[in-house]
């Protein structure tokens, strides 16, 4: 259940980042409620990563970085966007960094909800 509520908040961020990057007015609010979403991706993330510990220490591990690391660069490109600084090259880095950590959570989650 919890992998099926990771995934949900998942796209619902996508759809908000997009929202917010994408968005040339009113984009502040995208980008509040996308930050509420990682209170639920904490939870979730949390109780899913003692889960694929005890499975691949190190694959969740990774994970939990991937994902401390794309949070990072969307603040960062949120704040770029709110300055009115925000450059193609962050927009592209930015969903490439979430395609890759999209991959990294199907192999952590062992290809599981889809399977």
């Amino acid at each position: 259940m919890y992998l099926w509520i990771h995934l949900v908040f998942a796209i619902i961020l996508v759809i908000l980042i997009s929202l917010s990057v994408f968005k040339q007015n009113n984009f502040k609010i995208y980008m509040m409620i996308s930050r509420v979403t990682y209170l639920v991706f904490l939870i979730t993330g949390i109780v899913l990563f003692f889960k694929a510990y005890s499975r691949d220490p190190l694959l969740a591990i990774l994970k939990v970085l991937a994902a401390l690391l794309f949070i990072g660069m969307l603040e960062m490109t949120f704040a770029e966007k709110t300055k009115g600084r925000l450059t193609k090259w962050m927009v592209i880095s930015l969903f490439i960094a979430l395609i890759l950590l999209f991959i990294i959570g199907l192999i952590t989650a062992g290809g599981r909800p889809f399977i």
